[in-house]
């Protein structure tokens, strides 16, 4: 066995054991597997059926990195080279390990990335007869499926179908039907021969969302918990919706009419597109309405383009202003944000301008948007800054006493993305930084600030800038030096501050903006 497979296996079975310095060498030191042959790569598959399993979780966690590197390095082939030594070894390990593993899941996304239908057709099998526990895991599994516009649907349905019982793979597999329906990757809808089944369930998740909607939380069931059997209901259900009109079943006709009765938005504007495409008059009417709606205008807008209902939405609800303010709420509304869409949005700046990553001048909206909620029966409010455009995003500090400039520039510093913009914690800057560190601490205070705590060193394009907190005039902020000038954001709300990402965000983001839209304007940059 080669020397570096003994000490990878050697890493794996004692991570538990090892410091967190040591743990971090250990997943460096295995990048070389990525680069060897399949032959290669083989052989420590067959290695790993000796590991005694379950793994603990520092040791899943390698094996977790050394996977997913093979992924990656399939993904980036030309040609996905398929070893049977290779494939059939991967999966007596993804059987190994068991469900508890949650680096097992990089070899369903191995076998998704292949696009072979030998693989497919196992890949499926596996989804079906052993499936992973975590929804991130069933999405790392699929997306591959999803990405591939020449996927054989054919080596996957309708093997994939039996997995319709379990709740964390049924959306997905629904979606990936109607997925290879519209790219006619299929000449009929994978799921057409039981779309009985399919409206006896959609009539069945619509009864168990009415329960939901109205069950108040209880020892048993927290609100977290009936709110994630919500979001499950009406993903399932959305795509059964968006199935049901792909087969064109009439019979579905009354459980789509159900469905839209229900409050959810998302769930409204489905089964609105599913009946104006099975010829109903009243989805087609329901549909249009739904535009007002920001949180479903984009969805609304898209099956109207697909269905030849565009003109019949409301001018208002077409424009750039409208597509940007929904982009927001959308964004406001996933789960990972706010979880609902805000009570107002209101247009607060629009300019168009160059902005870092597009080749052409955008269109970019701000608008302040507003919650309105009621928490332990007092009223309560919350309002903020958010950006769409280039990007939807809003940040967590308040960005109300910004001027339009530099809430642009927020942004724009924050989504920036290069290899010669970076920042570093000053405790991990070498000897030498850290001379840069004592002198531009040195600049602040000669500039008369006070109380200065130095957090990073920032690298921009060459130039160094200093991050601290400090305060000037007995006011607390947060400054950057650099070797020519000095930026200053006090604090004025302690609770949603500016804090150091922010300001450095505004610092990067003036300098891009300004050097793009100069130098653009000038036609210097291409």
């Amino acid at each position: 066995m080669d020397a570096r497979l003994e000490t990878l296996l050697a890493d794996i079975s004692r991570m538990s054991e090892l410091p967190v310095a040591e743990r971090a060498r250990c997943l460096k030191r295995a990048d070389w597997l990525a680069e060897e042959k399949p032959l290669e790569q083989a052989e420590f598959g067959a290695a790993l059926l000796g590991l005694n399993v379950p793994l603990d979780e520092p040791a899943d966690e390698l094996l977790r990195v050394v996977l997913e590197k093979l992924s990656a390095q399939r993904r980036a082939a030309v040609v996905r080279e398929s070893i049977t030594e290779l494939r059939d070894g991967l999966i007596e390990v993804y059987r190994h390990l068991g469900p508890p593993s949650r680096a097992r899941t990089q070899i369903l996304a191995w076998l998704a990335l292949s696009g072979s239908p030998a693989e497919l057709s196992l890949l499926a099998n596996l989804l079906v007869e052993d499936p992973p526990r975590e929804e991130e895991d069933v999405l790392l599994a699929l997306t591959p499926l999803f990405q591939n516009p020449k996927v054989p649907a054919s080596a996957l349905f309708p093997r994939l179908l039996d997995a319709l019982p379990n709740p964390l793979l049924a959306a997905g597999v629904i979606d990936l039907a109607n997925f290879s329906l519209r790219q006619k990757l299929v000449q009929q809808h994978p799921a057409a021969g039981i779309s009985g089944k399919l409206i006896d369930l959609l009539g069945q998740l619509v009864g168990t969302l009415g329960k939901l909607t109205e069950q108040a939380p209880s020892e048993q069931h927290s609100m977290a918990e009936i709110g994630r059997q919500v979001a499950q209901c009406v993903s399932l259900a959305v795509s059964l919706c968006d199935a049901l009109a792909l087969i064109g079943d009439q019979a579905a006709v009354g459980k789509l009419h159900q469905a839209m009765d229900l409050g959810h938005r998302r769930l409204r504007t489905e089964g609105a597109a599913a009946l104006a495409r099975l010829g109903e008059s009243y989805g087609q009417e329901e549909l249009v309405k739904l535009a007002a709606e920001p949180v479903a205008r984009l969805r609304v807008l898209a099956y109207a383009k697909e269905l030849g209902l565009e003109d019949k939405v409301a001018p208002e609800f077409r424009t750039p202003e409208a597509r940007a303010e929904a982009e927001l709420t959308v964004w406001l509304a996933e789960p990972t944000q706010f979880g609902l869409p805000p009570t107002k949005c209101e247009l607060f700046d629009q300019r168009k301008q160059f902005w870092p990553g597009f080749r052409e001048s955008v269109e970019c909206f701000l608008f302040r948007f507003t919650y309105e909620l009621t928490v332990e029966d007092a009223a309560r409010t919350y309002s903020n800054i958010g950006i769409a455009g280039p990007l939807a995003h809003a940040f967590t500090a308040d960005l109300a006493d910004l001027s339009p400039d530099d809430i642009y520039a927020a942004f724009a510093g924050w989504h920036a993305q290069h290899e010669d913009i970076r920042e570093y914690d000053v405790a991990r800057l070498s000897k030498s930084e850290q001379m840069e560190v004592v002198r531009l601490e040195r600049r602040l205070h000669d500039a008369g600030y006070r109380e200065i705590q130095a957090l990073q060193m920032g690298y921009f394009f060459g130039e160094k800038g200093l991050i601290a907190q400090a305060s000037r005039e007995n006011v607390p902020g947060i400054a950057i030096a650099d070797f020519t000038d000095i930026s200053f954001f006090p604090i004025r709300n302690v609770r949603k501050a500016l804090g150091p990402r922010e300001a450095y965000s505004i610092y990067k983001g003036r300098k891009l903006l300004k050097t793009f839209n100069r130098q653009k304007a000038e036609g210097s940059i291409e």
